[in-house]
């Protein structure tokens, strides 16, 4: 068992709970956590997935001063950034759920899903970028 993987998913995913920008919350949890992990270490259903991630992290190419990461970031449209994130946060409740099955813990399959999907979906909010206050009534 690599505990060192599951605290390097879990800081990922807290590295994306930042007030930032979205593409810099997942350039921070890339590059800060994920940027050296083998796929083959993490599980299965996430592998093919964190190697596009991995490939899409490294295709453009940088500027004098830039990494190729930041660059690549920068590029992704919203909808990348979006399945980016939330695919990190598959995978650490991917690497959870395989830990709890190794360890025979009681499973809570659909609560655990409904969880990490609401989770990813409230992380792809970008950073109060864009987004209105709700309106409040108007006290006499």
């Amino acid at each position: 068992m690599n505990s060192a993987l599951s605290t390097r998913l879990e800081a990922a995913v807290i590295a994306l709970t930042g007030a930032n920008a979205l593409k810099d919350r997942l350039y921070s949890a890339y590059c800060d956590h994920l940027g050296d992990i083998v796929a083959e270490d993490l599980p299965d259903e996430v592998q093919l997935d964190f190697m596009e991630m991995s490939k899409a992290m490294h295709r453009a190419r940088a500027l004098p001063g830039d990494s190729v990461v930041r660059a690549s970031v920068r590029k992704l449209s919203n909808d990348e950034a979006q399945r980016f994130a939330a695919l990190i946060v598959r995978m650490y409740g991917a690497r959870i759920h395989s830990l709890s099955a190794t360890l025979k813990l009681p499973s809570r399959t659909d609560a655990a899903t409904r969880n990490i999907t609401s989770l990813a979906a409230l992380l792809a909010i970008d950073g109060g970028h864009g987004r209105t206050r709700p309106k409040h009534a108007a006290t006499p």
